[in-house]
C-alpha cells in the first residue's frame, strides 16, 4: 500500500486505476477458493497448495518486471487466484488435525497468517519501496512463495484423512479424475443456510471497512502527519498488534468459554456457545473506530489515533477467529467450503469498500466516515448474532435432515 504512488507514477496512471488493481486481487482472493476449497475437499489438501504456490511465484516475478499496466494487472489477477489457497484450504486443514477443544486456539493462529499480512507487509514494503523500489516488493515475494513451495513439496503431508484411516492410499489416474469433478458453487451455497450466512454477514461488513482502513491509510497520514512511505508502513503495525491479541484472546476464550457452557448445560453441546464471546470484540471494534476516526479529524497526536486502529483491528480479529471457529464446527464434514464461503462473502465486502475509500471519505470526511463505519458494524451484529444464537440449532437440525 505505501508503493502505491510509486507505481501510479511509473505506469503514468492515477490513484484510482492503482487502487482497481487491490480491488482486483481482493476479488480474486473472494472468488478462487469457492473452487479451490471443494477441489480440496476431492484430491487432498497437499498437491492443491503445491501447485498453487508454484504458479503465484510465477505470476509474482513477473508482476516485478511489468513494463506496462495491462501486464501488471493481468499477473495481479492471477496472483490473486492462486495465493488465495492459504484462506481457501487452511480452515479445513485445521478441521482435519484439531479436536473441538483445540480448534479455538488453533483457528485463531490460522487466521494470523490471513490478517497479518495486510499488517506487516506495508512495514517491510514501505521501506523497500523508499530504499529499493517498488519492483523489490514483488522480489521478495517470489523468494518467499519460491521457499514455501519447495518447502511444501518435501515436508508437507497430506492431512485429509478418512475416519480410521492410518495413512492416504495411493489411487489411479481414473479415480484421480473422477475425483476432479465437483460443484465450486457448493461453496457459495453455504451462504444460504441461515446460520452461516448471518454469521458471516457481520464479520464481512466488518473485514469491508478494515480494507477501508488499509486503503485510505497512505493518504490520510501524509496529509495529516506528513509520514513519509517507510514511516506510514510502519503505522500498519499497529493493526498487527492488535489482530496478534485478538486472534490469541479469542481463541483460548473461545475454547474456554466452550467448555465451560457444555459443562454448564450437563455435558449436552450446542455449537451456538462459540458465539458468546462476540459482543467483547463488538464493543472493541466499535470504540477503535471511534477514537482512530476522530483523533484524525481533529489532527490528534499520531500515536493516540494508532491506538484506535489497534482497538479496531483487536476487536476485528477476535471476531473472525470466533466466527469461523462456529461455522467450521456447525459443518465440519464440508469445513474448506464454509469457510471459503465466508472468505467470499468477506473479500467480496473488501473489493467493494477498497474501491469506493477516496470517495466516501471525501464525502463524509474522516470521523463521520469512521463513526458510521463502527455504528453499521455494531447493528449489523447486534441484529445478525443474537437470531443465529437463539435459531442456529433449529436451522441446522432442519439442514441435516
Amino acid at each position: 500500500m505505501p508503493a502505491t504512488h510509486d507505481i501510479m507514477v511509473y505506469f503514468n496512471t492515477n490513484l484510482t486505476v492503482i487502487n482497481a488493481t487491490i480491488a482486483l486481487y481482493i476479488m480474486m482472493n473472494a472468488i478462487a477458493p469457492l473452487f479451490l476449497a471443494p477441489l480440496s475437499e476431492r484430491v487432498g489438501r497437499r498437491w492443491v497448495y503445491i501447485i498453487c504456490m508454484a504458479i503465484y511465484t510465477v505470476c509474482t516475478i513477473v508482476c516485478g518486471i511489468s513494463k506496462g499496466i495491462g501486464l501488471f494487472f493481468a499477473f495481479r489477477l492471477l496472483q490473486g487466484i492462486f495465493g488465495s489457497v492459504g484462506q481457501a484450504v487452511g480452515g479445513g486443514t485445521v478441521s482435519d488435525i484439531f479436536e473441538p477443544h483445540e480448534r479455538g486456539r488453533a483457528m485463531g493462529i490460522y487466521m494470523l497468517g490471513t490478517i497479518l499480512g495486510p499488517a506487516i507487509a506495508p512495514v517491510i514494503g514501505g521501506y523497500l519501496d523508499q530504499y529499493l523500489g517498488w519492483r523489490w516488493i514483488f522480489y521478495v515475494c517470489t523468494i518467499l512463495g519460491g521457499a514455501i513451495t519447495i518447502a511444501a513439496l518435501f515436508f508437507l503431508k497430506e492431512t485429509l484423512y478418512r475416519p480410521g484411516q492410518k495413512e492416504v492410499a495411493p489411487i489411479g489416474i481414473k479415480e484421480r479424475l473422477e475425483r476432479l469433478k465437483f460443484n465450486p458453487f457448493a461453496s457459495l451455497q453455504m451462504l444460504a443456510l441461515p446460520e452461516v450466512g448471518l454469521s458471516c454477514l457481520p464479520v464481512s461488513i466488518a473485514f469491508g471497512w478494515f480494507y477501508y482502513f488499509v486503503t485510505i491509510l497512505p493518504a490520510t497520514f501524509g496529509e495529516i502527519y506528513g509520514f513519509s512511505s517507510g514511516s506510514i508502513g510502519l503505522c500498519y503495525l499497529a493493526g498487527g498488534v492488535g489482530n496478534v491479541v485478538g486472534a490469541i484472546v479469542a481463541g483460548f476464550s473461545s475454547d474456554k468459554l466452550y467448555q465451560r457452557s457444555i459443562a454448564n448445560n450437563g455435558g449436552i453441546v450446542i455449537k451456538e456457545f462459540r458465539l458468546r464471546t462476540i459482543y467483547f470484540s463488538v464493543f472493541f471494534y466499535l470504540a477503535g473506530s471511534l477514537m482512530y476516526g476522530w483523533f484524525l479529524q481533529y489532527r490528534i497526536f499520531w500515536f493516540a489515533t494508532l491506538v484506535g486502529y489497534a482497538l479496531t483491528t483487536f476487536g476485528l480479529m477476535s471476531a473472525i477467529t470466533t466466527v469461523n471457529t462456529y461455522i467450521v464446527e456447525a459443518h465440519l464434514k464440508k469445513a474448506a467450503s464454509v469457510v471459503s464461503s465466508n472468505n467470499f462473502a468477506r473479500n467480496t465486502c473488501a473489493m467493494i469498500f477498497s474501491l469506493c475509500a477516496v470517495s466516501i471519505r471525501g464525502s463524509l470526511g474522516d470521523g463521520w466516515s469512521y463513526t458510521f463505519m463502527g455504528l453499521m458494524t455494531t447493528v449489523s451484529f447486534l441484529i445478525c448474532i443474537p437470531l443465529v444464537q437463539k435459531y442456529g440449532p433449529r436451522w441446522r437440525e432442519l439442514a441435516n435432515a
